[in-house]
């Protein structure tokens, strides 16, 4: 059974196990129209979505799309990259059946983008390739690449380098709020758009300390501590290791410690 390949499945079984992964864990109803429009009267009819079962936790989806992901930058599946998004992918190469080896082998190969909140799935198969080789990874992947570089940006999915700029030019520049009582300073962050915390709720007491420091730029939504007379003891938290990450993966990483991100430069590929 690991080995797999003599399992024979449609493409469309395939893409529906692998859009689970991508959402989550849960296994959707396949639909093959979205909706029909009546050319003489405009009347569009919706076919709905249907949700079949959760077949795999959302903890074991996260692992999975982590583990495709690392197909793509460290695997076999690096020709299925587009520069600026992140892909998870599964390479393919099957054999043909004893006794049909005419039809040759099968080369394909699978990929969700963007692995972090996936909107699309792709699944290329080829039959019988010709050429120098029949590996999935190197004969579907360029295709599966191509695909998304034109997919991705069509339905509005802004790069990672569009996000650290869309990012960067709308820093709000931190005010200091210290000495004011903290009522008034609840209110002077959240109408610069931040989010505040503190462990007091008099809000008559005055604002000792403020984390981060007044100066700093920050992303609206960004997380700011304040702390009063009544309570000046700060709360460590570990950064976690972000090296090898995306853009998005650190930034979810942070945010899910209340720690706050900003991103500069962009990453080029080779």
């Amino acid at each position: 059974m690991s080995f797999g390949q003599r399992f024979t499945i449609t493409p469309l079984h395939l893409i529906t196990a692998v859009s689970a992964i991508a959402n989550d864990g849960i296994l959707m109803q396949p639909r093959i129209v979205k909706e029909i429009v009546n050319s003489d009267t405009g009347v569009v009819t919706s076919i709905p979505t249907v949700q079949v079962r959760q077949v795999i936790s959302k903890e074991t989806s996260e692992t999975m799309r982590d583990l495709m992901e690392s197909v793509v930058t460290d695997g076999t599946g690096g020709y299925a990259k587009v520069a600026g998004y992140s892909v998870g992918g599964k390479t393919g190469t099957s054999e043909p059946s004893p006794g049909k080896e005419e039809e040759g082998y099968t080369a394909s190969y699978v990929a969700i983008s963007p692995t972090s909140n996936a909107k699309v799935a792709v699944l290329v198969t080829l039959y019988d390739p010709k050429g120098d080789s029949f590996q999935g990874g190197q004969v579907a992947g360029p295709v599966v690449s191509q695909i998304l570089s034109e997919v991705l940006p069509y339905l509005g999915l802004a790069s990672e380098e569009q996000e650290a700029a869309e990012s960067s030019s709308s820093l709000i520049t931190l005010t200091d709020v210290r000495n004011r009582t903290l009522g008034e300073a609840k209110k002077i962050l959240s109408n610069a758009g931040f989010n505040v915390h503190t462990t007091s709720e008099n809000d008559e007491l005055l604002v000792t300390n403020q984390v981060p420091k007044p100066g700093v730029s920050l992303e609206e939504d960004a997380l700011i501590c304040l702390y009063t007379e009544e309570n000046e003891a700060s709360v460590s938290v570990t950064v976690p290791n972000l090296k090898g990450m995306t853009a998005s993966q650190a930034r979810n990483s942070l945010k899910s410690k209340n720690l706050n991100i900003s991103i500069e430069g962009s990453r080029k590929s080779n």
